[in-house]
């Protein structure tokens, strides 16, 4: 019995407000502008987005020992990493996923034990998406992200794997096939045939913001899963909603996801009690769960 719910997000202004590199520039000191500027001219070349940043971390990291980066370190700028309200379980804080946790065990009987996991997609660095997590007590099923391993040296040398646009529709049926390099499967057997998911697609919701999330929206959509795009509210130094740049980010999401009918719903990325995101997100566990029990 195909009983699980996933729940799959993408990081980067999906479930944080800010770039995750912006940790890595505020220890660096140097201007985020100046690294993208860089990192764009390696596009100019060939590069893909992904690899392009990473390979200017890794120029960074090499060039200058105040810029030395490892994996260790870069597990513990993401602890410094912050989520958009509603997210967080520090200190005690109630979030969003114990909510959730809540409609799963409502729904579940003494026949069927409604199972419900968290996934990330990201084009980010594993070790810091891992990072933040730790520091917000958030366990995620699995972390599907960009990773860099270490040179003789113990600073970071080389690109490992790149997660970006068609990428995340890859990680998509390893999530529905059960594969998980977490604990050691080999990716491969993403292309392995079976005769049943163990997350079925329709089973699956997916959040996201940008266009490396564009293939996964579609895929997902046009195989019975629920999908929801975001979009950051720009804040002015005294609190207050900046609605001009808002609207540019809302624009570009209303472009991206709903006028090309790649996604269901577009809302602002506020997780907190009351708001239109987490009642979308409650209300897709709750009928996907009845759904299941329905089957059952």
């Amino acid at each position: 019995m195909q009983n699980i719910i996933a729940v799959i997000f993408d990081f980067d202004i999906t479930l944080s407000p800010y770039f995750q590199q912006e940790a890595i520039f505020k220890r660096w000191g140097i201007n985020a502008d100046d690294f993208w500027t860089e990192s764009s001219k390696l596009m100019e070349h060939g590069y893909d987005m992904e690899h392009a940043y990473l390979r200017n971390l890794i120029d960074y990291n090499r060039k200058d020992e105040k810029f030395a980066l490892n994996n260790e370190l870069l597990y513990q700028l993401g602890k410094e990493i912050d989520l958009y309200e509603g997210l967080s379980k520090k200190d005690g804080q109630k979030s969003i996923f114990d909510d959730l946790a809540e409609i799963a065990r409502k729904n579940s009987t003494d026949d069927i034990d409604i199972k419900l996991e968290f996934y990330c997609i990201s084009g980010g660095i594993k070790e810091m998406i891992y990072g933040a997590l730790k520091a917000h007590n958030l366990n995620f099923k699995e972390v599907f992200a960009c990773s860099l391993d270490e040179d003789e040296s113990g600073k970071l040398g080389y690109i490992k794997e790149t997660v970006g646009h068609t990428i995340k529709t890859q990680k998509l049926y390893m999530i529905a096939k059960g594969v998980s390099p977490k604990r050691g499967d080999d990716p491969s057997k993403v292309n392995e045939k079976m005769d049943s998911f163990r997350i079925p697609f329709e089973n699956m919701i997916f959040l996201g913001d940008g266009q490396t999330d564009i293939p996964a929206f579609s895929m997902l959509k046009s195989n019975g899963g629920r999908t929801i795009a975001v979009y950051r509210e720009e804040i002015k130094s005294d609190g207050s909603i900046d609605e001009d740049k808002t609207l540019k980010s809302y624009q570009k999401g209303y472009e991206l996801a709903i006028k090309a009918g790649r996604a269901e719903q577009l809302l602002p990325a506020d997780y907190s009690d009351g708001k239109p995101l987490k009642m979308a997100l409650l209300g897709y566990v709750d009928e996907i769960a009845k759904k299941i029990s329905r089957k059952k």
